[in-house]
């Protein structure tokens, strides 16, 4: 496991870790760069370092996807990231996504974590209840998508 140590009792103590042998410590920022194997996707993936994980919860660790959100979008920008956006305009994982393709993505989660379980990727599960902007119309959670967009500029100086 890997974790920010000023989370590692919340961590072990959530983990239900009855021992635990510390192999060693190190400055989050000298991951930076490390690659990482996906744990479902034949890819490797880098560490990278945002301001915007903090040791607020969790483990100190969260996955980026530049596709879906502006914080992960702007640090995608840093490290010259592919901006994937698997999600299409139906809200549903996209022909070509593996394991999910066509599945609505907020009825993804199950699918994820089975198939984190199956490849023996898992330490723990548990239910979180995130706070998302909802549309004001229709009280639904939005998805965010990167999408190619164009502005006109409308300077009213001269009209």
């Amino acid at each position: 496991m890997v974790f920010a140590g000023a989370l590692s009792e919340s961590c072990l103590r959530r983990y239900g870790a009855k021992s635990v042998k510390t192999l060693g410590a190190v400055n989050g920022a000298k991951l930076e760069g490390m690659k990482l194997a996906h744990p479902f996707y034949d890819r490797v993936v880098p560490v990278i370092v945002g301001g915007h994980v903090t040791t607020e919860a969790g483990t100190g660790a969260v996955h980026t996807a530049p596709g879906h959100g502006a914080d992960d979008f702007h640090i995608g920008q840093k490290y010259k990231l592919p901006i994937d956006n698997p999600v299409g305009d139906d809200g549903r994982f996209i022909a070509g996504t593996g394991f999910f393709a066509g599945q609505f993505v907020g009825d993804a989660n199950d699918a994820v974590i089975a198939k984190l379980k199956e490849r023996r990727k898992l330490l723990h599960t548990e239910k979180h209840a995130h706070a998302y902007p909802h549309c004001w119309r229709h009280k639904t959670p939005i998805i965010f998508r990167a999408t190619a967009q164009w502005f006109i500029g409308m300077d009213s100086n001269g009209l």
